[in-house]
């Protein structure tokens, strides 16, 4: 008997669905030469960017079933590394807070946070008379990570299981047709040109990053339609302020304007963080799509068949989102290379 090869599998883009990816598979299919491709690592993905909060920020077309499944999964993974010795490493951490709002509806995010978070509760008229913009608020507690740390501690475990990477800039996916038994596709907002994907559209952020250690909890407000959201999100090393949402727009330079109404709004919200100290600002470009592409898919070029699973459209769900996205990449790769699939339990306990 023939004995068979190990399958080698390549992913694109090394952000924190790309390497959350590459890891969950290593796990699953020890024996897979599994080649990271990326034409930008970290500390410079969009993902390094990310404030790291978990919460679901999704289009309305998204299947509610599965975003539902996502988002629990990846939450108790972030949750269950947050109690666990490991959590140092990772740099994740249990945060709790208050999410306001100006009117009085709960949005389709909030039916999943409430279902999936710990301690969630209406806050009382003492508490909202805190927060003279808000006519409604919760609190609740979530999971934080400092994404650059998280990705340096995936990276290194991805390594240490026998991975590769590649910098280079991948064109067409039809560059591995050939060389390799599968592709795991984590581009991101790459996925307009690489794939001619007309539903990607960039949504430009931008936020500060400020050191204020008295700050121990998470604000979020939601304001009237038309107008920007503010959110106070304390880190590990630091607190991320933001934001802008912005559909469409592919600059990524900082806008003096944006900062500027950012700290304003900032100090309304809570007044207590005027005496921040400033470490940077930063403006990026969430991956939006319609709606989450995660599926397989069999191209061929010329004559060749080439094996692709997409995984790419997360928005600003990217680390809300993330493990989730890996376990089910990690089930369709095992049914696509024909492996047994025992271990995908072994994997939600094991990392």
């Amino acid at each position: 008997m023939t004995s068979r090869l190990p399958p080698k599998i390549v992913v694109i883009g090394a952000g924190v669905n790309g390497l959350a990816c590459a890891v969950c598979i290593q796990k699953s299919c020890p024996e897979a030469q599994v080649q990271v491709v990326a034409e930008t690592f970290s500390p410079h993905t969009t993902s390094d960017g990310s404030a790291g909060f978990w919460r679901p920020f999704v289009s309305n077309q998204q299947d509610a079933e599965l975003l539902l499944n996502l988002c629990q999964t990846t939450h108790g993974y972030l949750s269950d590394l947050a109690s666990s010795p490991l959590a140092g490493d990772v740099g994740v951490q249990m945060l709790s807070g208050y999410q306001l709002s100006a009117d009085l509806t709960e949005s389709h995010e909030d039916h999943i946070v409430k279902s999936v978070v710990k301690g969630w509760r209406t806050l009382i008229p003492e508490e909202l008379a805190r927060f003279p913009m808000a006519k409604s608020g919760y609190f609740y507690t979530s999971v934080q990570v400092d994404v650059t740390q998280y990705l340096q501690w995936l990276m290194k475990k991805f390594l240490e299981n026998g991975g590769s990477v590649c910098s280079r800039k991948v064109s067409s996916l039809s560059e591995f047709a050939g060389q390799c038994d599968l592709v795991i596709n984590c581009c991101g907002l790459g996925g307009k040109d690489l794939l001619k994907d007309d539903q990607v559209t960039p949504t430009r952020g931008q936020v500060w990053r400020v050191h204020a250690p008295w700050i121990k909890h998470f604000y979020m407000f939601k304001p009237n339609p038309g107008l920007q959201s503010t959110y106070v999100l304390p880190g590990v090393s630091n607190i991320v302020v933001g934001g802008t949402i912005e559909p469409g727009n592919w600059r990524t330079d900082v806008n003096e304007e944006d900062s500027i109404s950012i700290w304003k709004r900032a100090q309304e919200l809570l007044p207590q963080i005027a005496r921040a100290t400033p470490i940077r600002a930063w403006a990026g470009l969430r991956p939006s799509r319609t709606a989450l592409r995660l599926e397989p898919e069999v191209l061929e070029s010329d004559g060749k068949k080439l094996k692709v699973i997409h995984n790419y459209g997360h928005g600003g769900s990217g680390v809300t989102l993330h493990w989730g996205c890996a376990i089910e990449v990690t089930k369709l790769a095992l049914e696509s290379l024909d492996s047994p699939t025992a271990s995908i339990q072994q994997i939600k306990s094991r990392l």
